[in-house]
């Protein structure tokens, strides 16, 4: 895959969900410390950079205030911070392994933290891609009616698939590419049965049958 094509890969699924974003601010209007209260302020203006500082802060004055790591994640994600997000999500699964949007939204971050390794050499590639394909799966099991998990653990393995396909010593490997677009279509297909008219969801379809195409 190009560096443009990855790039553009990278824009399209890097999205900002308002809904899950409003929902967060109204569960926090309650039992706020000072810090959190800033962040909220700084979320709801759009910059996530100082909101992630303000709910680190928040987080530092008390490590037992899931809360105020859960935004730090969060915020800290649409911050394009994505090593801070991770970490945030790392310790907040840790209290509560079974906080299925932390378990998501750490899986979009590797995703996007392993497109900006362009060195493809790097273990660090390879293994926050499958990190973010257990955290998708992880996710799946605790919900498993959410077509958003099967749509980010498809662009996972198809992301993964790509990587497996790029002629360098120790990376390339047919059989896990061929293994991994296979994966990515069943979970794509399943999309697309709960939302036919999604074209978006075709196409991605396509694009995983074309480079099994290619590999054959």
């Amino acid at each position: 895959m190009s560096s443009a094509k990855r790039q553009n890969y990278t824009m399209k699924n890097k999205t900002y969900p308002i809904l899950a974003f409003v929902v967060i601010i109204s569960q926090t209007l309650l039992a706020q410390t000072p810090y959190e209260r800033l962040g909220q302020k700084a979320m709801t203006n759009g910059n996530f950079s100082n909101a992630s500082l303000y709910f680190e802060k928040a987080y530092n004055t008390d490590p037992a205030n899931m809360n105020a790591l859960w935004l730090m994640g969060y915020s800290s994600y649409h911050a394009a911070d994505y090593s801070k997000s991770i970490s945030a999500f790392d310790k907040l699964i840790a209290m509560k392994p079974t906080e299925t949007a932390a378990y998501y939204y750490r899986g979009k971050a590797k995703v996007l933290q392993a497109s900006n390794i362009t060195d493809y050499r790097s273990k660090d590639h390879e293994t926050l891609l499958l990190g973010a394909i257990k955290d998708f799966s992880t996710a799946i099991d605790l919900t498993p009616n959410d077509m958003k998990l099967y749509q980010n653990r498809g662009l996972a393995y198809q992301d993964y698939a790509v990587f497996k396909i790029q002629k360098v010593q120790g990376v390339y490997s047919k059989t896990v590419a061929l293994k991994n677009l296979k994966l990515s279509v069943l979970d794509f297909e399943k999309v697309k049965v709960e939302n036919g008219e999604r074209r978006d969801i075709s196409a991605l379809i396509q694009k995983s049958k074309d480079i099994i195409s290619d590999l054959n």
